[in-house]
């Protein structure tokens, strides 16, 4: 090994953070008859009793608008070979049934939490948002852990959606 070299390069910076192990998810958020996915990989449990998730949001997000009408989110577990949905989700609009349909992401809905979730999706954990604090560019999001869904039993699931699985890195 060389030397230690101290940096501040802020190319080299991103670099190594987006070399940092993350999945890939769908957050699944809904009101009356709009619904929003959006790609998250800023996601991680910072709680086991009771269950709690932490997910980072940039300000300015369409989820955000969803959150602040309907606290109640769903976590979208993606299998390893579903990148093309993560990338067609990353800045996604606004949708309703119909206009879901026409983008060609069949979807069923979930219904004691009224969240969607694509219908070939390995499931998806449902929760609500306890609190939420602004960092800078990004609002760190916490949730509660209150059920699952599962669309595929989870002996059956494979390896899950990981950030390194596709050529995508976190832009923020």
């Amino acid at each position: 090994m060389g030397e230690s070299v101290v940096t501040d390069d802020d190319a080299q910076l991103r670099r190594a953070l987006w070399a940092m192990t993350s999945g890939l998810y769908l957050l699944s958020l809904a009101q009356e008859d709009r619904l929003h996915f959006m790609t998250i990989s800023l996601v991680m449990q910072v709680a086991k009793t009771p269950r709690r998730l932490a997910m980072s949001i940039e300000d300015g997000a369409i989820a955000l608008e969803f959150i602040s009408k309907d606290p109640t989110i769903g976590l979208v577990f993606l299998d390893r070979d579903q990148a093309p949905l993560a990338r067609k989700f990353a800045k996604a609009p606004i949708f309703d049934q119909e206009k879901m349909s026409a983008s060609g992401v069949p979807v069923v809905r979930e219904g004691s939490s009224g969240l969607w979730m694509p219908s070939d999706s390995l499931g998806m954990v449902v929760g609500r948002v306890i609190s939420s604090s602004q960092l800078g560019s990004h609002w760190l999001v916490t949730t509660s852990v209150d059920n699952m869904v599962l669309r595929q039993p989870l002996e059956e699931w494979s390896a899950v959606l990981a950030m390194s699985d596709t050529r995508m890195h976190y832009g923020g």
